[in-house]
């Protein structure tokens, strides 16, 4: 949780040094990003139960504050700036949900089609295993019996008598 909290922080920092230099929130895209990562890792493992109590109160303690002060910027900055942030913020989450979605939907494709791949090639496997058994199988036959095959390829009559 500290290197998810070290990047909140940083990923802050950024985001308050480009609204006190009088650019938009959007400016500071790839911190912003960053930043709501971090949040959402830092609140992942705060309601797991396994970690340290205090370490993730202390995390979710920080960000509650600097939740409130980016309020306090944005709303200083413009006019419902936090409510537009609160809208960004919930379209991005939404965003990043259906994209890990597709994410998983895409790598459960991927396995079916791998699982279908891997049954053929064992399907195939098998049956190459079977022809050579068979063959292999007449080999020793043959080996065994060299007159049925002396006899097939003797005299044409004989063959053609044993043919019909």
């Amino acid at each position: 949780m500290i290197a998810e909290l070290a990047i909140a922080n940083a990923a802050f920092a950024v985001i308050k040094k480009t609204l006190q230099n009088g650019k938009e929130l959007m400016d500071a895209g790839d911190a912003v990003n960053k930043y709501f990562t971090a949040e959402k890792a830092i609140a992942k493992k705060a309601a797991s139960t396994s970690g340290n109590v205090l370490e993730a109160f202390q995390a979710k303690e920080l960000l509650a504050r600097q939740e409130e002060e980016l309020k306090f910027m944005l709303n200083k900055q413009r006019l419902q700036g936090y409510q537009d942030f609160l809208k960004f913020k919930a379209e991005y989450t939404r965003d990043l949900r259906e994209s890990e979605l597709k994410e998983r939907k895409n790598r459960a494709k991927r396995q079916e089609v791998m699982l279908k791949n891997l049954n053929i090639a064992i399907v195939i496997g098998l049956v190459f295993v079977l022809i050579i058994g068979f063959l292999f199988g007449a080999a020793v036959y043959i080996k065994q019996n060299p007159s049925t095959l002396s006899s097939m390829t003797g005299h044409p009559s004989h063959f053609q008598k044993m043919v019909k």
